[in-house]
């Protein structure tokens, strides 16, 4: 029938309940694909009632949900069959990035998200989750590779096993066998009653799957995709997700907020769809029956973690963005964290670039700004390694510290090391200096940013 994105979800709605198709398929952002599911179930039953019947995908056996899907039941109305986290889209060629999912997740400490991640993971790979010898941190690297069709990253991987071990034994298997999607091809094709309907939903897809095209060509898919990333496109595409969201829950709530508050809200809370909206609506509470969102009501209960932020200042740094750069710092000094914070965290930034550039600078490490991850794990990352005096600073995660050398070689060695005179110049200016804290942290990061460096004479009062 047609794809559909968040653009066009409205028109959709609107002429659904007559003419509805017998398959939904919903991906990408989280958040949105559950408030989108919930609507369309909501327009699908407006008119003729019905039930809907939730389905786990992590615990789904597939076989039973079409046995399902096919039969007529005495309920009336129609029946929607609503699987979330459907595995009928998963492959090998999606494992990387979901590993990445896994990766990030995890340092994030979001455990159910990582857990979810994990899962995901391992079907892609052909794995059973609930196995014991799917264990990601005792599979051989050749295993690895095999399975998920990229080489196995270095380090310990026993903290995968914490996110496994919430699985009960006696659980179904999650994994969708090679064939699953043939199967829900044929039921479509020898039909299902008029009041069945199935709903899936998923995170990723895998778009060269015969089932993804069947589904476009012949159902509905709903593309709720949002492009991730930190460039400019990416950040202008998350943040009118974000508007949109906000606009819709002050409507729902009788609220109002200034725009300039919305895009406060949004630099505090970052892309994070559920995040945002939980914040929102712990403001809207407080202020009971007054209309209005103040900045005083933000200021009171919406804050930033302190790590976030001051991540999120470096990553502007590496982007030489120096109109966001000054408006984090500006925003750290507001939450309260102390300028002198701000320039420690800095320095142990730019210390750990200037060690990166200069072990990649070296010809042995055969480092190259546009290589892959794939290529850095196997040929930098062993050189780098043998450097055991800094088994510490290179302890990371692989991709982290793949990301890390391709930020280092953006700046050269001379540059990193007047930025590091810079930094202890503010440092001083901070302890000593009638400047106010905001002026010197703002002349810092000018002096940072700027193409001319300054003089290392000159003084640090």
């Amino acid at each position: 029938m047609a794809l559909y994105t968040r653009d066009n979800l409205p028109e959709l709605l609107a002429g659904l309940a007559a003419h509805p198709s017998r398959v939904f398929l919903l991906f990408g952002e989280r958040y949105l694909c559950r408030a989108a599911m919930e609507q369309l179930e909501q327009a699908l039953l407006r008119e003729t009632g019905g039930t809907v019947h939730p389905i786990d995908g992590d615990q789904e056996e597939i076989g039973t949900t079409l046995v399902k899907l096919r039969s007529f039941t005495l309920l009336p109305g129609r029946q929607i069959y609503r699987v979330t986290d459907t595995r009928l889209f998963n492959s090998r060629q999606m494992a990387k990035s979901i590993w990445d999912r896994v990766v990030k997740a995890h340092a994030e400490a979001k455990s159910e998200q990582a857990q979810r991640a994990l899962r995901a993971f391992l079907t892609s790979g052909g794995l059973d989750p609930m196995a014991l010898d799917s264990d990601p941190a005792s599979l051989p690297a050749a295993e690895w590779q095999q399975c998920f069709g990229f080489a196995r990253p270095d380090g310990d991987l026993r903290w995968t096993r914490a996110y496994l071990a919430g699985s009960g034994a006696d659980s179904p298997a999650a994994t969708a066998s090679a064939d699953s999607g043939d199967m829900l091809a044929a039921v479509l094709a020898a039909g299902i009653p008029a009041n069945n309907i199935l709903i899936l939903m998923a995170e990723e897809v895998d778009k060269r799957k015969k089932l993804f095209k069947l589904l476009k060509d012949e159902q509905i898919v709903i593309d709720l995709s949002v492009e991730t990333g930190s460039s400019g496109k990416a950040q202008k595409e998350q943040k009118a997700v974000l508007q949109d969201l906000i606009r819709q829950t002050l409507a729902a709530e009788g609220k109002t907020m200034a725009p300039a508050l919305v895009d406060l809200l949004i630099d505090r809370v970052g892309f994070h769809p559920v995040a945002v909206i939980m914040e929102l609506r712990k403001v809207t509470t407080y202020i009971g029956d007054r209309g209005q969102v103040t900045r005083d009501d933000l200021d009171l209960l919406v804050g930033r973690t302190r790590q976030e932020a001051l991540f999120e200042l470096t990553s502007a740094l590496a982007r030489r963005d120096l109109e966001q750069s000054l408006a984090i710092a500006d925003r750290l000094q507001e939450n309260g964290i102390h300028p002198l914070a701000v320039v420690a965290t800095l320095r142990n930034f730019v210390r750990g670039l200037l060690l990166l550039r200069s072990l990649i600078e070296q010809p042995e490490t055969e480092f190259q700004p546009a290589m892959s991850a794939a290529a850095f794990q196997q040929t930098c990352l062993p050189r780098l390694k043998e450097r055991t005096q800094w088994k510490k600073e290179l302890g990371g995660h692989p991709f982290a510290l793949y990301m890390q050398c391709k930020t280092a070689s953006g700046f050269s060695l001379p540059v990193l090391a007047a930025w590091l005179h810079h930094l202890l110049t503010a440092e001083l200016r901070l302890k000593g200096s009638p400047h106010t804290p905001e002026i010197i942290l703002q002349h810092l990061i000018m002096a940072l940013l700027s193409r001319v460096p300054q003089k290392r004479s000159e003084s640090a009062g």
